[in-house]
């Protein structure tokens, strides 16, 4: 008889919809007919996914997440963790996307369905993606600072839960009554990009937040570089309506923003600065030093 693949299932079921909770049998089951021994863990705090993926990584031949965007990053938080422990052999990286945005699965084009992703989890070709280090944390697709990054983890999960990423939209839009001018260092590969922003991302994908898109063309995710938005202050309406047009044809304007890749990057502000990695907060200071990680991350997809 051959030996069935341990399988460790890391399920939020406050994700997004609820959708983890009420189709968990589904999953089991399709994981099941593909041969898995799955051992499921529920989290129930920030930080159990993280936990349980370093914990795990050693024990199970593969390591499948359900949830959102900031269980993925958790996830894969913990896996690099005990990478960087000494691990015999990379650890086999699946996701079911169950959040409210699932930036991250739409640029990979996993399915929407829970028992299609759960059997993609398990049966898809393997892809070597890019992750980025921010400081000492890892992220899987964009850490961001200025408009809007506030929005990705102060909105309210049962507001996501119900209207999903348009509760991003409006909290966004919130925030444009209260624009802040940050003031930053910016080296960027041995460039100096120094100056006033409102913004600033550094991604690894086609969508952040549900909000911001980026041209397919401008981004490959196995390529070992980021690619840069940083939006100036806006002055004017017409400056304004520039960054939108920008946002809504994919083609960044660079009369309103620089728009370059990079595969290492030093930031330093005059005051201390929250930033958003994938949707989650990290409190940050004065100083970030961001690398891209080439190809760390075995994803299957």
């Amino acid at each position: 008889m051959t030996e069935r693949e341990k399988v460790l299932l890391i399920v939020n079921p406050a994700a997004g919809q609820l959708h983890a909770k009420t189709g968990l049998m589904d999953i089991l089951c399709r994981m099941n007919k593909l041969g898995a021994e799955v051992t499921v863990y529920t989290t129930g705090a920030r930080g159990d996914a993280r936990r349980m993926a370093a914990e795990g990584a050693s024990r199970f031949d593969r390591i499948i997440c359900c949830g959102g965007d900031g269980t993925l990053n958790e996830t894969v938080n913990g896996i690099m963790e005990a990478a960087e422990a000494g691990l015999e052999k990379p650890v086999k990286l699946g996701y079911i996307p169950a959040g409210s945005t699932n930036d991250f699965a739409a640029g990979l084009g996993l399915p929407k369905n829970l028992g299609k992703a759960a059997a993609t989890a398990m049966t898809g070709t393997e892809r070597l993606l890019d992750i980025g280090s921010f400081n000492k944390r890892k992220f899987v697709y964009v850490a961001s600072f200025g408009l809007f990054s506030a929005t990705s983890y102060q909105v309210d999960q049962s507001l996501k839960n119900v209207i999903g990423h348009m509760a991003y939209v409006f909290a966004g839009m919130q925030e444009l009554g209260n624009i802040r001018e940050y003031s930053a260092k910016i080296i960027a590969d041995g460039k100096d990009y120094s100056g006033d922003y409102i913004y600033g991302s550094i991604s690894n994908a086609t969508s952040i937040g549900g909000i911001l898109k980026m041209d397919p063309k401008n981004v490959d995710l196995s390529d070992g570089k980021f690619e840069v938005m940083l939006i100036h202050p806006l002055d004017t309406a017409d400056e304004l309506a520039r960054v939108a047009s920008s946002v809504i044809s994919q083609k960044p304007d660079p009369t309103v923003m620089e728009f370059f890749h990079a595969s290492e990057i030093e930031i330093e502000f005059e005051d201390k600065v929250s930033w958003s990695l994938d949707g989650e907060e990290e409190k940050g200071g004065r100083k970030a030093h961001i690398r891209n990680l080439c190809k760390e991350l075995h994803f299957y997809s």
